[in-house]
């Protein structure tokens, strides 16, 4: 019997991940694993020291679901000066009938930076308050990109914040944003000169 194992790469992934989605698949997810229907053991870390490189390998399944995954994501912090990705990963689906692969998703960490925004949507949909005004973002990677995005999906503000351990990626960072256009209509976003100052919530 033949069989198709679908491939995608990082660049059709980003086309087809819809963020409210991905929101939806998290809270499942995590009701799921809360109720003891989902398979989740313990994280694989592998170091590679002469590289200062880690390696961490995930895997769960939902009870009853099609498939069940296996996701592969690195760091290797010395890939800067290689002018490289520092993350970098992929995740591989299986047919949760007979075991067999039905998946390649050579996203390049990608899912993972998505993944992580979508549960912080989730806590900000159930946790935070129904107003708010001012989102402060600490650090300038990944994240500090998809999880102002996505969490547009289940609050509005009005001032985003971001502050670095550099000041220069911090202007940087907030010029992507604005750049990508996803954040609310009239939302400004700045660089907070200190942690401290990131979350104050401006005078009227």
């Amino acid at each position: 019997m033949s069989r198709h194992i679908l491939v995608l790469r990082e660049a059709e992934i980003r086309e087809l991940l819809e963020p409210t989605a991905c929101i939806a698949a998290m809270e499942g997810a995590f009701a799921a694993y809360s109720s003891g229907q989902a398979e989740l053991p313990s994280v694989i870390h592998l170091d590679v020291p002469e590289r200062r490189g880690e390696i961490h390998i995930k895997t769960g399944h939902l009870h009853g679901g099609p498939y069940y995954a296996v996701k592969m994501v690195s760091g290797f912090p010395e890939n800067t000066a290689l002018g490289l990705a520092v993350n970098d990963g992929m995740v591989a689906v299986f047919d949760a009938q007979t075991g067999s692969p039905a998946a390649f998703l050579l996203d390049n960490g990608f899912i993972t930076d998505y993944r992580t925004a979508a549960a912080g949507a989730v806590a900000a949909k159930h946790l935070a308050r129904r107003e708010i005004r001012n989102v402060a973002v600490l650090g300038t990677a990944g994240q500090a990109r998809y999880q102002p995005e996505i969490l547009t999906q289940v609050r509005g503000f009005r001032e985003l914040r971001v502050w670095g351990r550099s000041a220069a990626k911090a202007q940087e960072c907030v010029d992507d944003l604005r750049g990508r256009g996803k954040l609310p209509g009239g939302c400004v976003a700045k660089a907070a000169s200190s942690v401290q100052r990131a979350p104050t919530v401006p005078t009227l």
